[in-house]
């Protein structure tokens, strides 16, 4: 297949462009001329991969840039989109993660493509303030957390199901929490990093799912081949309350973690800081919509991924020792424990 892939300069992105030329498939990568092209340059310049990636000048809010961008092509895989908590941008966050699918996925139903692939999160199925499993079936209360992010992948993904009942072979992935080496934009994996760098001084009490982007990346283009048009797949990983891997994060590279502070602290907090940094005329990525996120359980299962996608979740420790190597070989965390320079010999 000839595959478009938007937000293929990104962490999952550019990950899933390297299994797609694995696969055999061709792959045509969207981008803009601020794009930063660095996950993909290997590629890019590889003498065996020219003849199977190819870039396209175009922007998800651009309809015509999509148009031409998607002509030729047999599938669309569309991954861009916004992620984050800060207080400031939330209507482009809007454009983009709502208007920019809109937009991308018409283009391919107007192309007639085999099949569209969108990239959502498990954000779209909100979460809860008790420990519990979630899965494709468990209804979504992503609309009354007041939080933007999860909003808007979720009416993302209502207008996906919109194009689908009027003919386009789409079918949606949710990923849980990203780990793995690549992460150049400081996305999912930037609350490891400030772990690390002993920027996070406290946290709250919740739970997550963590996975690794290479496993999410091989199952959105098994999701080309083996997936049911029409149907959502979970792409969780492990299971755990924010102190277990808090924990882990300790032992792993040597240093001390934040405290647990009460939720109503931290909120209340993150909202003084907004205050503050906006009168400043300042950003801050610390809110209050982050602080309502941490504290949400977004335990999930995979269990219909592993058994129609043949998704497999990776042990966790592999998943963090090749992110704090990544970060410490891009010069973004420097070895200030034994452990740190342990693995940043490995």
């Amino acid at each position: 297949m000839k595959v478009l892939v938007t937000g293929a300069t990104g962490f999952i992105g550019s990950w899933i462009v390297q299994e797609l030329l694995a696969a055999g498939h061709t792959a045509r990568v969207l981008t803009r001329g601020s794009s930063n092209l660095q996950n993909l340059q290997a590629l890019l310049s590889a003498p065996d991969s020219l003849q199977r990636i190819e870039r396209a000048d175009g922007d998800v809010l651009q309809p015509a840039s999509l148009r031409a961008a998607v002509t030729g092509c047999d599938a669309v895989i569309h991954t861009a989109g916004i992620a984050h908590f800060k207080p400031d941008d939330t209507p482009m966050m809007y454009r983009v993660n709502v208007d920019g699918v809109r937009n991308v996925l018409e283009a391919a139903l107007a192309a007639g493509v085999q099949r569209a692939v969108l990239t959502s999160s498990v954000a779209a199925m909100g979460g809860g303030h008790k420990p519990r499993v979630a899965d494709e079936q468990t209804p979504s209360n992503a609309e009354s957390l007041g939080i933007d992010y999860n909003t808007s992948k979720l009416r993302g993904e209502l207008v996906g199901m919109e194009l689908h009942k009027k003919g386009l072979p789409l079918i949606v992935l949710r990923p849980v929490v990203a780990l793995g080496p690549g992460d150049i934009y400081h996305s999912s994996t930037s609350t490891f990093l400030a772990l690390a760098r002993r920027k996070l001084p406290v946290f709250v009490d919740g739970g997550a799912s963590f996975g690794d982007v290479r496993d999410m990346a091989r199952a959105h283009v098994a999701a080309l081949t083996q997936g049911r048009v029409g149907q959502a797949y979970i792409l969780g990983g492990h299971n755990l309350e924010m102190a277990q891997l808090i924990r882990t994060v300790e032992t792993l590279t040597g240093v001390p973690g934040p405290r647990r502070v009460p939720f109503t602290l931290a909120h209340s907090v993150a909202g003084a800081v907004e205050l503050t940094m906006r009168a400043l005329g300042k950003r801050t990525d610390l809110s209050r919509q982050l602080v309502k996120a941490s504290h949400l359980y977004t335990w999930v299962s995979s269990d219909k991924a592993k058994a129609e996608l043949a998704y497999a979740i990776r042990p966790l420790d592999e998943s963090l020792i090749d992110t704090y190597r990544y970060f410490l070989q891009a010069g973004r965390l420097s070895p200030v424990t034994p452990e740190l320079k342990a693995l940043a010999q490995r």
